[in-house]
């Protein structure tokens, strides 16, 4: 590994003032090096707050999801509403390469702390702001969740099936796909700003990053005037079918195309499932009759009797060679023991002094043969940095200790 491939985001210095949204913007720079600074309000970052804790015990340091998300970052603890705070930040201002926000539009310039005034310290500096809608237009001002942020996307419709309610995938979903689009947005100005010495101020809107998630949703509206949902059980062998230890889904017919359901069927007759024979008559190669609430009810009472004989994974790598298209639906448990995440050590442990324990992190889902992704320190306690990082800009012990009677700062 080159000493050059060592420092591509070793040299790199974010300033994340964000809670939740926001926060994985930042571990995906520090998991690759970069030197990310998290400044937290005075009362905590709420995520803090966030369930689930480490075995179940409430605590300003407990959260797992504020484990995960602040991994190899620095922190600080300011009142940026005081103004001695906000010459905190200026001073860190001018060594940094990249802001990363979610206050709400305005909030910053109300502060003088805006990009605006911010760019007047370092006019190469990369101000990336993540809000609900963006810094512009009607709903800007509007409050937000990650239920609602689905909603207005419009990934909350097309995950309900048919005339079913809305469905919502869990785990704040929303605000991991506009973080993901924060990163990207970010590392284009940064090269950009490498390139020229010219900052520039990136928006990044929740409701706009989840509405480039709908698939071709958008474009079958556009075209065809028809309203997309997820497919659900719209016809007899396509769907989720119960096996031995959970649900597999199965794609078991194309139109007219025989070529997926003909070996499933063969494969049902070889192990003598009763009613196979049923699964072969020429009706089934028509996908209305496959639409059928008969053919449905049919298709499940014979599937069922067969895959519940077998656990999940069985039922997969048999498919595979038979060329059939079973797939598992994994459960978390099922993910964390998987075999191919074994075999490439995707999940990786570290221990928390914090919790006095070791704890189970998702890996990189990409490997860089001249780049070294890892977990090299846990999520900071509360104030940890906070003493150290005002020391490096000129603040002296005295000044340290006013500034801390004085409600401006928190020093662990």
């Amino acid at each position: 590994m080159t000493e050059a491939s060592h420092s591509l985001f070793d040299s790199l210095r974010v300033l994340e003032l964000a809670g939740e949204l926001g926060a994985y913007t930042g571990k995906l720079f520090a998991d690759l090096g970069a030197d990310v600074i998290r400044i937290e309000p005075l009362a905590g970052d709420p995520t803090r707050q966030r369930r689930p804790f480490f075995q179940a015990a409430a605590g300003r340091e407990n959260s797992l999801r504020y484990q995960y998300l602040n991994t190899n970052k620095k922190a600080m603890a300011l009142d940026l509403t005081d103004p001695a705070a906000g010459e905190i930040l200026r001073r860190l201002i001018r060594t940094a390469d990249l802001c990363l926000e979610s206050y709400p539009p305005g909030y910053l310039d109300r502060l003088g702390l805006g990009y605006e005034n911010l760019s007047q310290i370092n006019p190469r500096l990369v101000h990336t702001a993540i809000t609900p809608y963006g810094q512009s237009g009607p709903y800007k001002d509007y409050p937000y969740s990650d239920l609602t942020s689905l909603a207005m996307g419009g990934m909350l419709y097309l995950a309900g099936i048919e005339a079913e309610k809305p469905a919502r995938v869990p785990d704040n979903q929303s605000f991991f796909q506009a973080d993901l689009y924060a990163a990207y947005a970010s590392i284009v100005a940064l090269y950009h700003a490498d390139a020229t010495e010219e900052g520039q101020f990136v928006d990044v809107s929740i409701q706009e990053s989840v509405t480039t998630a709908l698939e071709n949703a958008i474009q079958t509206y556009d075209l065809e005037g028809r309203i997309r949902r997820a497919a659900g059980s719209v016809e007899a062998g396509y769907g989720a079918y119960a096996c031995q230890d959970g649900y597999v889904y199965v794609m078991a017919a194309m139109g007219r195309n025989a070529y997926l359901w003909d070996p499933l069927v063969q494969w049902m007759a070889e192990k003598n499932i009763p009613e196979a024979e049923i699964l072969a008559e020429d009706r089934w190669k028509d996908p209305e009759y496959r639409k059928l609430e008969e053919a449905k009810t049919t298709f499940k009472r014979i599937f069922e009797t067969f895959s519940r004989q077998y656990r999940k994974e069985e039922l997969y790598e048999e498919s595979q060679k038979r060329k059939v298209v079973i797939y598992p639906v994994n459960s978390a448990k099922d993910v964390l023991e998987n075999p191919q995440l074994a075999h490439r050590s995707f999940f990786k442990h570290m221990y928390v002094a914090s919790l006095g324990s070791n704890l189970c992190y998702p890996g990189a889902p990409y490997a860089l043969e001249k780049m070294v992704w890892q977990l090299r320190a846990p999520a900071p306690v509360f104030g940890q940095d906070t003493a150290g990082i005002l020391g490096n800009l000129g603040y002296g012990p005295e000044e340290i200790q006013a500034l801390v009677e004085r409600g401006v700062a928190y020093v662990r």
